[in-house]
């Protein structure tokens, strides 16, 4: 079976989705639709596509199966729910949304709808990832440390804390999600965020320039994470996970692992692209009509989505936020 997609953002983002496609056998991306209309005619001229009028135009059963949704979360609007509504299969780019409410309505339209999603935290498809969850199942956790420090996203708009959520929930929310995936849910969570550099390199921009942020784990587990969106001399991603007989150890957004316990040290270092693995098991599953091979739903982001405001909330108050 031929998967017809359609292609909703025809940035950069949607880019890295074209060229995972084109390697996916029954993928076909059929329409287009990107408000930057010379950008959605070069996209769709390269692929043989259609560029359509509107998102909702694009959003027709008739014509595809299932949507890549690949605009930032503030211009989302109700496209998932409209999907939903419409039988059409959504992959979405992380983070869900800004705020829970219109994400879990949107949560709800879906499962009413029957359909299959797919969240983008690509990072757990990693076969470095896969490895360590393996490994961590029937080991007893008691300390997670993680951060993720480099530079800020060029676009205007990730600036404005009301239009990303800032560095943690736009960016460090991968290392949020792999912590949930790999260990288990947040149970609370305190945090500080800082604007020492930014309010001064850039006055207009709204977002944290550095957080801490500190958390306990429904297993019983405690951690922090620690992140910087302007580090001009280092930059680079770590999860660490320590238990009572082992270290494990992710870096570079996971694409190493390293275990070290009686019986081994080793260190691996992953072969995937995570995006192409991510796609394939999308399309593939909506192929085959299952979702079993999707590593993460849109209730599962939806949860992840809760840590970050959950954090925000927990500066922003100066308390602890149950999850």
């Amino acid at each position: 079976m031929t998967v017809k997609i359609g292609l909703i953002g025809a940035g950069g983002i949607a880019q890295s989705h074209i060229n995972a496609l084109k390697k996916v056998e029954q993928a076909k991306i059929v329409t287009v639709f990107d408000l930057n209309t010379e950008g959605a005619q070069k996209t769709a001229a390269a692929l043989g596509a259609r560029v359509t009028e509107s998102a909702d135009a694009l959003l027709n059963p008739e014509e595809i199966d299932a949507v890549f949704i690949c605009v930032p979360q503030f211009a989302r609007g109700d496209l998932e729910e409209i999907a939903a509504k419409r039988g059409i299969h959504v992959f979405v780019e992380k983070p869900l949304g800004l705020e829970l409410e219109s994400v879990g309505r949107k949560e709800q339209a879906i499962r009413e709808g029957g359909i299959l999603t797919s969240v983008g935290y690509v990072l757990r498809y990693y076969d470095t990832v896969q490895q360590a969850k393996q490994y961590l199942q029937d080991k007893t956790v008691h300390l997670i440390q993680a951060f993720r420090i480099g530079g800020s996203h060029p676009a205007p708009w990730w600036k404005q804390q009301h239009m990303s959520n800032g560095n943690l929930g736009d960016a460090v929310t991968h290392q949020v999600d792999m912590i949930r995936y790999l260990v288990g849910e947040y149970k609370e969570v305190t945090a500080q965020f800082g604007r020492n550099t930014i309010k001064t390199q850039n006055p207009e921009a709204t977002i944290p320039d550095a957080g801490a942020v500190t958390f306990s784990m429904e297993s019983g587990a405690v951690g922090t994470i620690t992140e910087s969106c302007i580090s001009t001399y280092h930059s680079g991603s770590e999860i660490k996970i320590i238990g009572p007989n082992f270290f494990l150890q992710l870096t570079g957004n996971g694409k190493t692992l390293t275990i070290i316990d009686d019986q081994q040290n080793i260190t691996i270092t992953s072969k995937q692209d995570p995006v192409y693995e991510q796609d394939k098991a999308f399309v593939e599953a909506v192929a085959a009509g299952s979702g079993e091979a999707i590593l993460c739903g849109y209730a599962d982001g939806m949860r992840t989505l809760a840590f970050t405001l959950a954090a925000y909330k927990a500066a922003e108050e100066r308390d602890t936020v149950t999850i």
